[in-house]
Parts: C-alpha cells; structure tokens; sequence
C-alpha cells in the first residue's frame, strides 16, 4: 500500500490567496509541477463560482480540479463532472 499523497484539496479565500486575493504564482507552478510527477491532483474547493476560480489559474486551469458554487458545480480537469442546474420553471 502507497502512503502517498493523492490529493490536495484547499479553500481559497483565506486560505491559498493572500489577503490581497493573489498568490505566489511561480511558486505554485513549481509545486504543482512537482505533485502531477508523484500523480498528486490539486483540487480548488471555494464556494465561488467556477468561472471566477478559474481566472486565479488562467493558463493551467485544465490541469486542476474545482469544486465550486459550495458543491453545486465539480470539473475534473477538462471533464465536468456535476452541475446542478435550477430548472428556468
């Protein structure tokens, strides 16, 4: 049995954004380099809307996972994986 880390999952206001709404991008890039070599997923969990969660990641957010709107939207890299719409009724 592998006792490595499989995934990281992490709030984002408060929690990985400064308080100022940024981060250290570079740093970011380097480490999420270094857990998609170990096959570590790295999953943005805010109860944010998606598209705004997204504009943090701009030129990688394919590579990540979301869950988003408090659990009412999750893509999984490039495949979404649960939307729950309201009906327009």
């Amino acid at each position: 049995m592998s006792n490595r880390i499989k995934l990281v999952a992490t709030d984002m206001d408060g929690t990985f954004l400064h308080s100022d709404n940024t981060y250290d991008v570079t740093r970011f890039k380097k480490v999420l380099s270094k857990m998609k070599a170990e096959g570590c997923n790295f999953v943005v969990a805010s109860g944010n809307q998606y598209y705004q969660l997204r504009d943090f990641f701009p030129d990688y957010h394919e590579e990540l996972s979301f869950v988003a709107e408090n659990g009412a939207f999750v893509k999984d890299h490039k495949d979404l994986i649960f939307a729950a719409d309201v009906p327009k009724q």
